[in-house]
Protein backbone atom coordinates (compact mmCIF):
# COMPACT_ATOMS: atom_id res chain seq x y z
CA UNK A 1 0.00 0.00 0.00
CA UNK A 2 1.10 3.41 -0.82
CA UNK A 3 0.75 6.20 0.97
CA UNK A 4 0.99 9.83 0.50
CA UNK A 5 1.39 12.60 3.51
CA UNK A 6 0.18 16.14 3.82
CA UNK A 7 0.90 18.76 5.71
CA UNK A 8 -0.92 22.15 6.86
CA UNK A 9 1.06 23.98 8.86
CA UNK A 10 -0.29 27.71 9.96
CA UNK A 11 0.57 29.88 12.73
CA UNK A 12 -2.14 29.03 15.10
CA UNK A 13 -1.60 24.89 14.11
CA UNK A 14 -0.09 22.03 12.22
CA UNK A 15 -2.36 19.24 11.22
CA UNK A 16 -1.25 15.80 9.22
CA UNK A 17 -3.40 13.59 7.56
CA UNK A 18 -2.01 10.23 6.02
CA UNK A 19 -4.15 9.11 2.87
CA UNK A 20 -3.67 5.70 0.60
CA UNK A 21 -3.24 7.01 -3.05
CA UNK A 22 -7.21 6.15 -3.80
CA UNK A 23 -7.89 8.58 -1.18
CA UNK A 24 -8.81 6.62 2.02
CA UNK A 25 -7.36 8.05 4.97
CA UNK A 26 -5.27 6.04 7.43
CA UNK A 27 -4.11 8.70 9.44
CA UNK A 28 -4.49 12.22 11.22
CA UNK A 29 -2.38 14.12 13.12
CA UNK A 30 -2.35 17.75 15.13
CA UNK A 31 -0.25 19.76 16.97
CA UNK A 32 0.76 23.41 17.43
CA UNK A 33 1.44 26.08 14.88
CA UNK A 34 3.79 25.55 12.52
CA UNK A 35 4.92 28.66 11.24
CA UNK A 36 8.51 29.26 11.69
CA UNK A 37 8.24 33.14 11.09
CA UNK A 38 5.87 33.33 14.30
CA UNK A 39 7.71 30.96 16.48
CA UNK A 40 11.38 30.52 14.99
CA UNK A 41 12.04 27.09 12.83
CA UNK A 42 13.16 24.59 15.93
CA UNK A 43 9.18 25.14 17.79
CA UNK A 44 7.23 25.24 14.13
CA UNK A 45 9.27 21.97 12.78
CA UNK A 46 9.32 20.63 16.09
CA UNK A 47 5.59 20.81 16.39
CA UNK A 48 5.11 19.96 12.81
CA UNK A 49 7.30 16.76 13.46
CA UNK A 50 4.40 15.75 16.36
CA UNK A 51 1.52 16.22 13.80
CA UNK A 52 3.01 14.20 12.03
CA UNK A 53 4.16 10.99 14.35
CA UNK A 54 0.73 10.93 15.50
CA UNK A 55 -0.70 10.92 12.01
CA UNK A 56 1.99 7.88 10.89
CA UNK A 57 0.56 6.10 14.40
CA UNK A 58 -0.93 3.04 12.55
CA UNK A 59 1.32 3.32 9.01
CA UNK A 60 4.57 2.28 8.25
CA UNK A 61 6.45 5.61 7.56
CA UNK A 62 8.57 3.13 4.46
CA UNK A 63 4.84 3.22 3.04
CA UNK A 64 4.84 6.57 2.63
CA UNK A 65 5.69 7.34 -1.13
CA UNK A 66 5.42 11.60 -1.71
CA UNK A 67 5.14 14.30 1.04
CA UNK A 68 3.76 17.59 0.55
CA UNK A 69 4.11 20.40 3.42
CA UNK A 70 2.13 23.24 3.17
CA UNK A 71 4.04 26.23 5.36
CA UNK A 72 3.05 29.69 6.31
CA UNK A 73 6.90 31.24 6.31
CA UNK A 74 8.05 28.77 3.57
CA UNK A 75 10.78 31.31 2.50
CA UNK A 76 13.08 30.67 5.71
CA UNK A 77 13.80 27.40 3.89
CA UNK A 78 16.17 28.68 1.84
CA UNK A 79 18.26 29.39 4.74
CA UNK A 80 20.39 26.02 4.69
CA UNK A 81 20.15 25.79 8.87
CA UNK A 82 16.11 26.04 8.91
CA UNK A 83 16.15 23.36 6.08
CA UNK A 84 18.35 21.72 8.63
CA UNK A 85 16.02 21.68 11.30
CA UNK A 86 13.10 20.84 8.72
CA UNK A 87 14.35 17.87 7.17
CA UNK A 88 15.73 16.88 10.27
CA UNK A 89 12.00 16.77 12.11
CA UNK A 90 10.86 15.21 9.17
CA UNK A 91 13.90 11.90 9.27
CA UNK A 92 13.10 11.83 12.85
CA UNK A 93 9.50 10.61 12.14
CA UNK A 94 10.95 7.66 9.72
CA UNK A 95 9.85 9.27 6.53
CA UNK A 96 12.57 8.65 3.79
CA UNK A 97 10.65 9.98 0.76
CA UNK A 98 11.53 13.68 0.14
CA UNK A 99 9.57 16.50 1.22
CA UNK A 100 8.14 18.74 -0.71
CA UNK A 101 7.45 22.44 1.10
CA UNK A 102 4.95 24.53 -0.39
CA UNK A 103 3.77 28.02 0.46
CA UNK A 104 0.03 27.87 2.33
CA UNK A 105 -0.83 29.83 -0.29
CA UNK A 106 -0.66 27.46 -2.84
CA UNK A 107 -2.18 24.39 -0.49
CA UNK A 108 -5.48 26.61 0.53
CA UNK A 109 -5.77 26.77 -3.30
CA UNK A 110 -5.67 22.97 -4.10
CA UNK A 111 -8.06 22.65 -1.04
CA UNK A 112 -10.96 24.68 -3.33
CA UNK A 113 -10.01 23.35 -6.89
CA UNK A 114 -9.13 20.84 -9.00
CA UNK A 115 -7.59 24.05 -11.17
CA UNK A 116 -3.75 24.22 -11.66
CA UNK A 117 -4.31 28.62 -12.17
CA UNK A 118 -6.36 30.64 -9.66
CA UNK A 119 -6.51 33.25 -7.43
CA UNK A 120 -6.76 32.08 -3.92
CA UNK A 121 -7.88 34.55 -0.66
CA UNK A 122 -7.14 33.72 2.67
CA UNK A 123 -8.83 35.54 5.68
CA UNK A 124 -8.02 34.18 8.85
CA UNK A 125 -5.84 36.01 11.40
CA UNK A 126 -4.21 37.83 8.67
CA UNK A 127 -4.97 37.91 5.24
CA UNK A 128 -3.35 37.53 1.76
CA UNK A 129 -4.33 36.87 -1.84
CA UNK A 130 -2.42 34.81 -4.10
CA UNK A 131 -2.17 34.42 -8.08
CA UNK A 132 -1.38 31.13 -8.68
CA UNK A 133 -0.41 29.46 -12.14
CA UNK A 134 0.34 25.74 -12.28
CA UNK A 135 0.31 25.09 -8.16
CA UNK A 136 3.19 28.06 -8.18
CA UNK A 137 2.00 31.42 -6.42
CA UNK A 138 3.17 34.40 -8.85
CA UNK A 139 1.63 37.55 -7.37
CA UNK A 140 0.60 38.20 -3.73
CA UNK A 141 -1.33 41.11 -2.11
CA UNK A 142 -1.49 42.14 1.33
CA UNK A 143 -0.73 39.47 3.95
CA UNK A 144 1.95 42.49 5.71
CA UNK A 145 0.72 41.11 9.35
CA UNK A 146 -1.55 42.78 11.67
CA UNK A 147 0.52 45.82 12.25
CA UNK A 148 0.73 47.33 8.88
CA UNK A 149 -1.66 45.08 6.80
CA UNK A 150 -4.36 41.73 6.70
CA UNK A 151 -6.73 44.34 5.73
CA UNK A 152 -10.20 42.27 6.11
CA UNK A 153 -9.08 39.46 8.64
CA UNK A 154 -10.14 37.98 11.49
CA UNK A 155 -7.85 40.64 13.64
CA UNK A 156 -9.16 43.92 11.55
CA UNK A 157 -12.49 42.40 12.10
CA UNK A 158 -11.44 42.73 15.77
CA UNK A 159 -9.99 45.43 16.16
CA UNK A 160 -12.81 47.59 14.16
CA UNK A 161 -15.18 45.99 16.87
CA UNK A 162 -13.37 46.95 19.73
CA UNK A 163 -13.05 50.28 18.12
CA UNK A 164 -16.94 50.65 17.54
CA UNK A 165 -17.87 49.17 21.16
CA UNK A 166 -15.30 51.92 22.72
CA UNK A 167 -16.72 54.93 20.85
CA UNK A 168 -20.29 53.54 21.99
CA UNK A 169 -19.49 53.09 25.57
CA UNK A 170 -17.92 56.37 25.65
CA UNK A 171 -20.52 58.64 24.50
CA UNK A 172 -23.48 56.91 25.94
CA UNK A 173 -26.10 58.46 27.83
CA UNK A 174 -27.03 56.64 31.33
CA UNK A 175 -29.94 56.46 33.81
CA UNK A 176 -32.67 58.89 33.72
CA UNK A 177 -31.51 60.84 30.59
CA UNK A 178 -31.29 57.31 28.27
CA UNK A 179 -34.95 56.02 29.50
CA UNK A 180 -36.05 59.63 28.52
CA UNK A 181 -34.56 59.22 25.04
CA UNK A 182 -35.62 55.78 24.60
CA UNK A 183 -39.00 56.81 25.69
CA UNK A 184 -38.84 59.94 22.63
CA UNK A 185 -37.40 57.65 20.35
CA UNK A 186 -40.35 55.28 21.14
CA UNK A 187 -42.97 57.70 20.72
CA UNK A 188 -41.32 58.99 17.42
CA UNK A 189 -41.29 55.87 15.43
CA UNK A 190 -45.46 55.14 16.78
CA UNK A 191 -46.46 58.07 14.97
CA UNK A 192 -44.25 57.71 11.79
CA UNK A 193 -46.13 57.47 8.55
CA UNK A 194 -43.87 54.70 7.05
CA UNK A 195 -44.36 51.48 8.65
CA UNK A 196 -40.76 50.63 7.07
CA UNK A 197 -38.92 53.36 7.85
CA UNK A 198 -39.95 53.25 11.58
CA UNK A 199 -38.49 49.55 11.66
CA UNK A 200 -35.74 50.36 9.99
CA UNK A 201 -35.14 53.28 12.67
CA UNK A 202 -35.48 50.49 15.80
CA UNK A 203 -33.52 48.20 14.01
CA UNK A 204 -30.96 51.12 13.51
CA UNK A 205 -30.64 51.95 17.41
CA UNK A 206 -31.59 47.96 18.62
CA UNK A 207 -29.90 48.58 22.24
CA UNK A 208 -30.64 47.37 25.34
CA UNK A 209 -31.88 49.82 28.42
CA UNK A 210 -28.10 50.35 29.32
CA UNK A 211 -26.81 52.13 25.85
CA UNK A 212 -25.28 49.59 24.63
CA UNK A 213 -26.47 47.49 21.06
CA UNK A 214 -25.71 43.61 19.88
CA UNK A 215 -22.16 44.18 18.86
CA UNK A 216 -21.00 46.11 22.21
CA UNK A 217 -22.35 44.22 24.42
CA UNK A 218 -20.73 40.92 22.91
CA UNK A 219 -17.24 42.96 22.94
CA UNK A 220 -18.04 43.62 26.97
CA UNK A 221 -18.89 40.02 27.65
CA UNK A 222 -15.54 39.19 25.58
CA UNK A 223 -13.11 41.54 27.03
CA UNK A 224 -14.07 41.62 30.90
CA UNK A 225 -13.52 39.03 33.81
CA UNK A 226 -16.51 36.69 34.24
CA UNK A 227 -17.46 38.27 37.60
CA UNK A 228 -17.90 41.63 35.96
CA UNK A 229 -19.44 39.47 32.82
CA UNK A 230 -22.26 37.85 35.75
CA UNK A 231 -23.87 41.65 37.03
CA UNK A 232 -24.49 43.37 34.19
CA UNK A 233 -26.12 45.84 36.08
CA UNK A 234 -22.77 47.51 36.77
CA UNK A 235 -22.75 48.06 32.90
CA UNK A 236 -25.52 50.15 33.33
CA UNK A 237 -24.76 52.39 35.74
CA UNK A 238 -21.04 53.03 35.39
CA UNK A 239 -20.33 56.16 33.68
CA UNK A 240 -19.83 56.04 29.78
CA UNK A 241 -16.06 57.03 29.94
CA UNK A 242 -15.44 54.88 32.82
CA UNK A 243 -16.20 51.63 30.93
CA UNK A 244 -14.60 52.62 27.83
CA UNK A 245 -11.28 53.31 29.33
CA UNK A 246 -11.95 49.71 31.05
CA UNK A 247 -12.21 47.69 27.65
CA UNK A 248 -9.79 49.60 25.98
CA UNK A 249 -7.42 48.59 29.11
CA UNK A 250 -8.68 44.88 28.93
CA UNK A 251 -8.04 45.14 24.88
CA UNK A 252 -4.30 46.20 25.72
CA UNK A 253 -3.31 43.95 28.29
CA UNK A 254 -3.42 41.13 25.73
CA UNK A 255 -1.52 39.93 22.63
CA UNK A 256 -2.31 42.27 19.55
CA UNK A 257 -3.62 39.18 17.71
CA UNK A 258 -5.35 38.14 20.25
CA UNK A 259 -8.16 40.75 19.13
CA UNK A 260 -8.64 38.32 16.15
CA UNK A 261 -10.54 36.32 19.05
CA UNK A 262 -13.66 39.04 18.64
CA UNK A 263 -14.48 38.57 15.11
CA UNK A 264 -17.17 35.89 15.09
CA UNK A 265 -19.16 38.31 17.32
CA UNK A 266 -19.07 40.58 14.40
CA UNK A 267 -20.71 37.91 12.28
CA UNK A 268 -22.94 37.06 15.46
CA UNK A 269 -24.15 41.05 15.82
CA UNK A 270 -24.01 41.41 11.95
CA UNK A 271 -26.50 38.52 11.58
CA UNK A 272 -28.44 39.88 14.75
CA UNK A 273 -29.02 43.30 12.67
CA UNK A 274 -26.54 45.65 14.83
CA UNK A 275 -25.92 48.62 12.55
CA UNK A 276 -22.18 48.84 13.59
CA UNK A 277 -21.67 45.26 12.41
CA UNK A 278 -23.47 45.20 9.70
CA UNK A 279 -20.86 48.63 8.03
CA UNK A 280 -17.70 46.33 9.53
CA UNK A 281 -18.90 43.42 7.40
CA UNK A 282 -19.36 45.77 4.69
CA UNK A 283 -16.22 47.27 4.69
CA UNK A 284 -14.02 44.01 5.42
CA UNK A 285 -15.54 42.44 2.54
CA UNK A 286 -14.49 45.73 0.43
CA UNK A 287 -10.82 45.66 1.77
CA UNK A 288 -10.51 41.72 0.92
CA UNK A 289 -12.45 42.42 -2.75
CA UNK A 290 -9.85 45.14 -3.27
CA UNK A 291 -6.85 42.70 -2.40
CA UNK A 292 -8.24 40.25 -4.82
CA UNK A 293 -8.28 43.18 -7.66
CA UNK A 294 -4.41 43.33 -6.74
CA UNK A 295 -3.49 40.56 -8.27
CA UNK A 296 -6.26 39.36 -10.44
CA UNK A 297 -7.11 40.71 -14.24
CA UNK A 298 -10.17 41.54 -15.48
CA UNK A 299 -12.13 39.57 -16.97
CA UNK A 300 -10.51 36.42 -15.45
CA UNK A 301 -12.38 33.56 -15.48
CA UNK A 302 -10.51 31.12 -13.25
CA UNK A 303 -11.73 29.98 -10.06
CA UNK A 304 -11.37 32.21 -6.83
CA UNK A 305 -10.80 30.23 -3.50
CA UNK A 306 -11.82 31.35 0.15
CA UNK A 307 -9.43 30.18 2.56
CA UNK A 308 -9.05 30.84 6.43
CA UNK A 309 -11.60 30.95 8.84
CA UNK A 310 -13.40 33.70 8.40
CA UNK A 311 -14.49 32.89 4.88
CA UNK A 312 -14.65 29.30 5.24
CA UNK A 313 -17.46 29.87 7.86
CA UNK A 314 -20.51 30.42 7.18
CA UNK A 315 -21.79 34.04 7.90
CA UNK A 316 -21.69 37.22 6.76
CA UNK A 317 -18.28 38.04 5.70
CA UNK A 318 -18.28 35.11 2.92
CA UNK A 319 -21.73 36.09 1.59
CA UNK A 320 -20.68 39.47 1.16
CA UNK A 321 -17.45 38.67 -0.28
CA UNK A 322 -19.30 36.44 -2.31
CA UNK A 323 -21.26 38.77 -4.00
CA UNK A 324 -19.19 40.94 -4.69
CA UNK A 325 -16.37 38.31 -6.44
CA UNK A 326 -19.30 36.83 -8.57
CA UNK A 327 -20.43 40.17 -9.49
CA UNK A 328 -17.33 39.90 -11.84
CA UNK A 329 -18.46 36.57 -13.29
CA UNK A 330 -15.93 34.42 -11.30
CA UNK A 331 -16.26 31.30 -9.74
CA UNK A 332 -15.94 31.44 -6.74
CA UNK A 333 -15.42 28.27 -3.87
CA UNK A 334 -14.73 27.74 -0.47
CA UNK A 335 -11.34 25.81 0.44
CA UNK A 336 -12.35 22.50 2.22
CA UNK A 337 -9.18 20.09 4.00
CA UNK A 338 -6.00 22.09 3.80
CA UNK A 339 -3.99 18.93 5.00
CA UNK A 340 -5.67 16.67 2.70
CA UNK A 341 -4.88 19.11 0.06
CA UNK A 342 -1.38 19.23 0.82
CA UNK A 343 -2.09 15.24 0.15
CA UNK A 344 -3.62 15.25 -3.06
CA UNK A 345 -0.84 17.51 -4.00
CA UNK A 346 1.93 14.95 -2.89
CA UNK A 347 -0.61 12.35 -4.52
CA UNK A 348 -0.04 14.23 -8.00
CA UNK A 349 3.57 13.84 -7.86
CA UNK A 350 2.57 9.79 -8.03
CA UNK A 351 -0.61 9.79 -10.04
CA UNK A 352 -1.54 10.95 -13.93
CA UNK A 353 -3.20 14.62 -14.26
CA UNK A 354 -6.62 12.95 -14.87
CA UNK A 355 -6.44 10.81 -12.35
CA UNK A 356 -5.33 13.12 -9.74
CA UNK A 357 -8.26 14.96 -10.57
CA UNK A 358 -10.94 12.65 -10.51
CA UNK A 359 -9.67 12.48 -6.39
CA UNK A 360 -9.52 15.55 -5.65
CA UNK A 361 -13.04 16.26 -3.70
CA UNK A 362 -12.28 12.53 -1.70
CA UNK A 363 -8.42 14.24 -0.77
CA UNK A 364 -10.05 18.19 0.57
CA UNK A 365 -13.54 16.57 1.94
CA UNK A 366 -13.27 17.21 5.44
Amino acid sequence: MTVVLGVDAGGTSSRAVAVTAAGRVVGRGRAGGGNPMATGPREAFANLGLAVREALASVDPAQVGAVTVGLAGAGILRDPSARAVFDGALRDCGLTAPARAVGDVVVAFAAGTAARSGTVLISGTGAIAAKIINHQPVALADGYGWLLGDEGSAFWLGRAAARAAIRQTSGRVTGDAHEAGNAQEADDVQKADDVQKADDAQKADDRAPDGMGPLTRLVVHHLLSPDEEADERAWATMPGRELADLLATAVQSRPPRALAELAPLVSRAAEAGDPAAGAIVAEAAARLAATVSEVREPGDRTPVVLAGSVLTSEGPVRRAVQDLLRGRDAPVTVAGDGAGAAAWLAAGRLLGPEEAAALHRRFVTP
